[in-house]
């Protein structure tokens, strides 16, 4: 497989693969989710379910396009967990929020008894990035969902970010443990989560990956600066994937290169049993387009 490096480029691949999955969506009422949606089932991506309202929705456009289904749920409690069925018996490849609160859809994924969240897994998101500045994509974690992560969650994050760029075609990833510097400060409590991986890293636990922490922005990502700073990592700048400390650091790097660099960006949540798509209600079309092509590539 090719590697792909653009968003674009991963649109073309999934045409070339010709496998339209079938996406079901909660509530998806708002022009940007729905935006999104058309722009993916014309794009030959998905067929897509809509849960929701008939009052909220163009129902002759949906009439007239075979790929698109409305099923009447006007109440996003009752459509929230009709979804996340649909998703769990087969009758759907992708779950997507809409125009739903992320709590009241989340409650219903991870039902123990009804959700499609499987025993002890670690549920993260994973978001990948565009950055005109940057000659490649970018995967980061975790900027939406776990607060303050731990050993096991800051493990689970990097074994997901290796499954997702494996799908595109990078067999080597090279994976930085962020910090505001390259040295170990003991008084900080995720040092010693990232002086573990580091062990495990020397005993082969992460494969191919190439792990190297803590390091700066500038080490991970910029070649320029990182060679000013002297210091040796296998990252050299080059970075696919950024783990940062913590939700504050990651959700700020994250909006800020959406507002200030142009950024594309798509994401997805890993620990399901089946991709999800947890757009904000802020997020563009263009994110929501990319996060339903994320997920159309799947987790392995």
């Amino acid at each position: 497989m090719l590697r792909i490096t653009s968003f674009s480029e991963l649109t073309q691949h999934l045409q070339k693969i010709s496998a339209r999955k079938r996406l079901v969506v909660v509530n998806p009422s708002d022009s940007h989710t729905f935006g999104a949606i058309l722009q993916a089932v014309d794009a030959g991506l998905v067929s897509a379910q809509l849960l929701g309202d008939p009052d909220d929705f163009d129902m002759q456009l949906i009439n007239t396009h075979e790929q698109l289904q409305l099923i009447e749920c006007k109440d996003v409690y009752e459509a929230s967990e009709r979804a996340v069925e649909m998703v769990k018996n087969g009758d759907g490849d992708i779950l997507m929020k809409g125009l739903v609160n992320t709590d009241v859809l989340l409650k219903a994924i991870l039902n123990k008894e009804k959700g499609i969240v499987p025993y002890g897994q670690v549920v993260t998101f994973i978001a990948a990035m565009e950055i005109p500045s940057y000659n490649k994509l970018i995967f980061m974690s975790d900027p939406a969902v776990i607060p303050a992560p731990n050993l096991r969650q800051r493990t689970a994050m990097i074994d997901y970010a290796i499954a997702m760029t494996r799908n595109f075609g990078i067999t080597h990833p090279k994976i930085a443990l962020l910090h505001g510097t390259e040295k170990m400060n003991p008084k900080l409590n995720f040092m010693d989560d990232y002086k573990q991986i580091m062990d495990e890293v020397k005993q082969g636990k992460f494969g191919d990956a190439i792990i190297d922490g803590p390091l700066d922005i500038f080490l991970a990502l910029n070649p320029a600066f990182g060679a000013v700073k002297n210091v040796e990592s296998p990252i050299h700048g080059d970075a696919d994937v950024v783990i940062f400390p913590g939700f504050e650091a990651a959700n700020v790097f994250y909006k800020t290169v959406i507002t200030f660099a142009n950024a594309r960006v798509g994401g997805i949540l890993f620990g399901t049993d089946k991709p999800v798509v947890m757009t904000s209600r802020s997020d563009s079309a263009d994110s929501k387009f990319n996060s339903i092509a994320l997920a159309c590539l799947g987790f392995d």
